[in-house]
């Protein structure tokens, strides 16, 4: 189906170009685009030979070799810094530092091993 489709869409009735068009594209843009160049008093710049020193740089920053997963990890943790925590509060429980809105670890630990204790691993519901 897809041969079928693609013979349509090469026909010359489906990208019909006006015949100036395409005279104009041929004949005027050739002569016009080696000659491009600014004058201007003192200064010549030509367009050509400047556009061809931008490909040559733009050629020689490809990278030559692959870039080593330390140094990828290291270039993506650079600016990643620890932030302080400045949200502490103390705990009512124990009277431990805790971050506010959390659980304290020791009061946590405890809880833990009450539950262990209450509800072992081998004993049904």
């Amino acid at each position: 189906m897809a041969t079928a489709f693609l013979p349509r869409l090469s026909s010359p009735l489906a990208f019909s170009v006006p015949r100036w068009a395409n005279f104009y594209t041929t004949q005027h843009t050739l002569k016009f685009l080696p000659s491009l160049s600014i004058a201007v008093p003192g200064v010549t710049i030509n367009l050509p030979g400047l556009l061809g020193d931008i490909w040559e740089s733009v050629l020689r920053a490809v990278p030559k070799n692959k870039v080593s997963h330390s140094k990828k990890r290291s270039r993506q943790m650079a600016g990643k810094a620890l932030k302080d925590v400045n949200h502490l509060c103390k705990c009512p429980g124990c009277g431990e530092t805790k971050r506010t809105h959390r659980l304290c670890q020791n009061c946590l630990e405890e809880m833990k091993q009450i539950w262990r204790q209450d509800y072992p691993a081998n004993k049904p519901f």
